[in-house]
């Protein structure tokens, strides 16, 4: 045990040490550059830890044991300079995504050509932290799994594309932009909004905005929540007001038609 402590500790001493004296930005080191370096030395042989409860331990010992899962169950003993290679991806992949950072790679691509190791381990590190945070993410060219949700999430997804706000390479903020558009979506089909919308003219907001913009300068994640469900917003009331449309012209009586006895319209 003491040997798993000590492993852990070396990188951690030695970012405190080259910390010190760093008055300004300027001076600072790269935080990951710095943890990465020094990782290739632990890597080679010395960081190894038990993963009885590595939940409870640092980010060192919790990366190494989820990369060491899953490196096992694709290809064997991860006592080998290959999962130091697939280590490096999967913390740099599980870095940028707690970052919310665009992926380098595309996550979702099904090949039958064999991943270089450091794209599998990135990949599997990026995802890790998808599915902790609940992110799930449709194929919208089948229709395997098909449902309500599905069905709106492909919707958004399309809607996610023509705003030009991002493209694939980052799940993260397409997420909370689909998040934000089912909200708009929902919001919008309350009576009292969707009537006002409805007959107030060409404002599909009615008298108020869908949702209010910070004025300060927001993270891209939280700025696709609110983008997304002002699209929704509008998108749905947009779909009210043409089925209403729809169903007052369907209501219409046809030129010259007569009406049976006894249900004449007034004035006739």
């Amino acid at each position: 045990m003491q040997k798993y402590l000590l492993a852990g500790a070396v990188p951690l001493i030695a970012i405190l040490v080259m910390l010190q004296g760093c008055d300004k930005p300027s001076d600072c080191p790269d935080i990951s550059e710095v943890v990465l370096e020094d990782l290739q030395s632990v890597d080679k042989g010395i960081e190894s830890y038990s993963c009885t409860s590595p939940s409870k331990t640092g980010v060192l010992e919790l990366t190494w044991c989820k990369a060491q899962k899953q490196f096992e169950s694709q290809h064997g003993s991860a006592n080998s300079d290959e999962f130091v290679v697939f280590l490096k991806g999967f913390r740099d992949g599980y870095a940028q995504a707690s970052d919310g950072a665009d992926s380098r790679v595309n996550l979702f691509e099904i090949s039958d050509q064999s991943e270089p190791l450091y794209d599998s381990g990135y990949k599997e590190g990026y995802i890790n932290v998808l599915d902790a945070m609940g992110i799930s993410e449709f194929n919208c060219s089948t229709q395997d799994m098909a449902s309500e949700y599905r069905d709106r999430w492909c919707e958004a997804s399309v809607a996610f594309q023509q705003e030009h706000i991002g493209i694939d390479n980052n799940p993260i903020v397409k997420s909370r932009f689909i998040d934000g558009y089912m909200a708009g979506g929902r919001v919008a089909l309350t009576v009292p909004t969707s009537m006002e919308a409805f007959f107030g003219g060409e404002a599909p907001q009615g008298k108020q905005p869908a949702i209010v913009q910070p004025t300060d300068d927001i993270e891209p994640v939280a700025a696709a929540f609110n983008r997304g469900f002002d699209v929704g917003y509008k998108a749905m009331i947009d779909s009210i007001r043409d089925s209403i449309n729809q169903v007052m012209q369907q209501m219409q009586i046809p030129e010259n038609f007569e009406m049976p006895e006894g249900m004449m319209m007034p004035g006739q």
